[in-house]
């Protein structure tokens, strides 16, 4: 697994809640092409030297003996670029109240320094698929709005944004035929029924199609459930991601009692699946619910 050091160029201000904070120095980094390709960006402590950790193939990670280590968080890479010949990347950032990347975001100054590991994605639609549902809140905005930038004319594509704030309305330009909903909600809390609402209560194509949904996790595995168990799309036709997590701390906590538990059993799944996505997906589903997640 790769990882890199990185030196913040730059941060401002996208939207009410969203932040672009700029990155270079990437010596070696290469984009995955992938529209919602993500990092994770390692963090250092207040006052503590930056520490580049080595990462195995199995997520063994190691640490320089008496180093401070950082705090991972993940963020969608919206643009990719090489200005005289240094490799940048602009990562836009969902602030919370609180929080390590919170607060790294919004005080991060040109000069300082944070590591990365290497980058991601998990958008798959069809070279040319004629119709796309995107949907999202704010912390899968950045992404979707990279999706849009990459589409092709006449692509026809129906987007829902999901917000708490209009102040976060942000361009979405495209070349291809798009039509969006923002819609505002009063709170945190109704979030995810607004996202699921906006999968399971229209009516979808049935074939030459594709559905990508990113934003909070309960959301994400109701509508996986939803096209996957009740609809029988294969998985070929979409992909749903948990960005955060509804009253994390409690989910943690609960996780923390049974992750032994939930690795064994996916472990085994994954032995009997092979590179079946779909129903290793499927079952990771249904182990978190038989331990309470």
């Amino acid at each position: 697994m790769k990882t890199y050091a990185a030196t913040v160029l730059g941060r401002r201000r996208l939207s009410a809640h969203l932040v672009t904070v700029t990155l270079g120095g990437l010596d070696g980094f290469a984009s995955t092409g992938i529209p919602d390709e993500y990092v994770r960006v390692l963090i250092p402590p207040a006052g503590a030297e930056l520490a580049i950790p080595e990462i195995d193939d199995d997520w063994n990670i190691t640490y320089p003996e008496g180093a401070a280590e950082p705090q991972p968080r993940v963020y969608t890479v919206s643009d990719h670029r090489v200005v005289d010949g240094d490799t940048r990347i602009d990562l836009d950032i969902a602030l919370h109240d609180e929080g390590v990347g919170s607060d790294w975001a919004r005080t991060c100054r040109p000069g300082d320094r944070v590591g990365l590991i290497e980058p991601h994605g998990l958008y798959a639609a069809p070279a040319g698929v004629g119709w796309q549902l995107l949907v999202a809140d704010i912390t899968g905005l950045p992404a979707v709005a990279r999706i849009l930038r990459g589409l092709e004319p006449g692509q026809k594509v129906e987007v829902v944004i999901v917000l708490t704030d209009d102040g976060d309305e942000i361009p979405l330009p495209s070349p291809a035929d798009v039509e969006v909903t923002w819609q505002i909600v009063g709170k945190d809390t109704d979030i995810c029924e607004a996202l699921a609402e906006a999968v399971t209560s229209r009516e979808l194509p049935s074939d030459d199609r594709y559905v990508w949904l990113a934003g909070e996790a309960r959301a994400s595995r109701a509508v996986r459930r939803h096209l996957r168990r009740e609809l029988r799309w294969p998985q070929s036709d979409f992909y749903t991601c948990g960005y955060w997590q509804i009253e994390a701390e409690k989910w943690n906590a609960r996780y923390e009692q049974v992750a032994d538990e939930v690795l064994a059993k996916a472990e085994e799944v994954q032995k009997k699946v092979g590179d079946d996505q779909g129903a290793y997906l499927d079952a990771l589903d249904d182990i978190y619910e038989s331990v309470g997640l």
